[in-house]
């Protein structure tokens, strides 16, 4: 008689020891990835993870590239360390200020950031690829694209020195930059140090920031003079005020009688100035100094339903506030998560609470 085999079920967390987060060899072997820390190589794996859910989501781009989203928060408690630590450890990975291995994009207010994962495989270039690639380098060097090169000359009229690097003082008057032969540049990235040229003629709006360098490009004489005014800062605030307001249906608040026009200004200014801080920035909010970048992400989450919620909160806040700015920014960096808890806990008090006899 033959033995008929039986097989076990799984039980409980059996079925987890089959599952591994994959590492790729080459992140430690070949010399190119050697500058790597250990926890960006780890981080890399576990994105690299995430990308078969994006592909059993169908979640690709119009040409057709895998993408992943990927908060911070949920890195951060996958590493089990700080968020400011996942932020440098992304740095170290991306590819305007680390090897290159993501890409991050922005997709604007009220969406989540994207993450593209590249491919960690090393392409040989061609022959005729290097000798582009070297003509591309010897033009842009020519051209004061190579901001390794040796002599400036900044002069900046009515503002402190630096308005211009950090973006900091976004009441600057024009600034006047002189670049003489190949300049050194010393304009400062947000995000790290291989920021183009400024632009002066285009307002664009990168990583929700203003004045920033890094997607500007100028083409550029022996002496040249770039004049940028505070109009450009303004214009990049109305920018960021209009997209505000139409996530939160400004008009529709506004008209609500239960809400002051005054207060909800006030608070469609706040979510600007945190939209308009550089991503390295810190900024302190609710009880702790956090990574701009992470900030903007939560503010970027914001709708009506969100600010309503503070103004209601406000109301029923009887107790005097020492920090009124400080106390709004907090209860708009919290309502994300707050908000529908919030209204769960009430509406199980009003069925259930009450002080029922029992």
């Amino acid at each position: 008689m033959e033995s008929t085999i039986k097989f076990d079920y799984f039980r409980g967390m059996e079925a987890e020891q089959y599952t591994f987060y994959r590492i790729p060899k080459v992140l430690f072997t070949a010399e190119c990835f050697r500058s790597l820390s250990c926890e960006a190589k780890v981080l890399y794996g576990l994105l690299l993870d995430r990308m078969g859910l994006s592909i059993k989501n169908r979640w690709f781009d119009e040409e057709d590239r895998v993408y992943i989203i990927f908060t911070v928060e949920e890195l951060a408690e996958l590493l089990n360390c700080g968020t400011q630590k996942v932020v440098r450890l992304l740095k170290e990975l991306d590819v305007k200020s680390g090897i290159g291995l993501i890409e991050k994009k922005r997709l604007g207010l009220g969406k989540p950031n994207v993450i593209y994962v590249k491919n960690f495989m090393i392409q040989e270039l061609t022959r005729a690829e290097k000798q582009d690639l070297e003509a591309e380098t010897i033009e842009n060097t020519l051209n004061g694209e190579n901001h390794n090169s040796r002599n400036m000359k900044i002069t900046i009229q009515e503002s402190a020195k630096s308005q211009f690097k950090n973006d900091e003082n976004h009441n600057s008057g024009n600034v006047k930059i002189t670049i003489q032969e190949s300049a050194k540049s010393q304009f400062k990235n947000s995000e790290n140090h291989h920021s183009r040229i400024v632009k002066s003629d285009i307002p664009e709006y990168p990583k929700s920031q203003s004045n920033n360098t890094e997607y500007s490009d100028i083409e550029h004489n022996e002496n040249q003079s770039i004049d940028l005014s505070e109009g450009d800062v303004m214009e990049r605030k109305k920018h960021y005020r209009n997209m505000v307001q139409e996530q939160i249906y400004y008009k529709s608040l506004i008209q609500n009688p239960r809400y002051q026009k005054n207060e909800v200004d006030e608070l469609v200014e706040l979510t600007v100035e945190v939209l308009m801080l550089p991503d390295d920035r810190m900024i302190w909010i609710a009880g702790d100094e956090k990574p701009a970048i992470l900030v903007k992400d939560r503010f970027q989450m914001l709708n009506d339903a969100h600010f309503e919620y503070v103004l209601d909160s406000m109301k029923r806040n009887t107790g005097k506030v020492q920090n009124v700015k400080n106390y709004l920014l907090t209860s708009l960096y919290n309502a994300p998560l707050t908000m529908e808890h919030y209204y769960r806990l009430a509406v199980n008090h009003d069925l259930y609470g009450g002080g029922q006899a029992g």
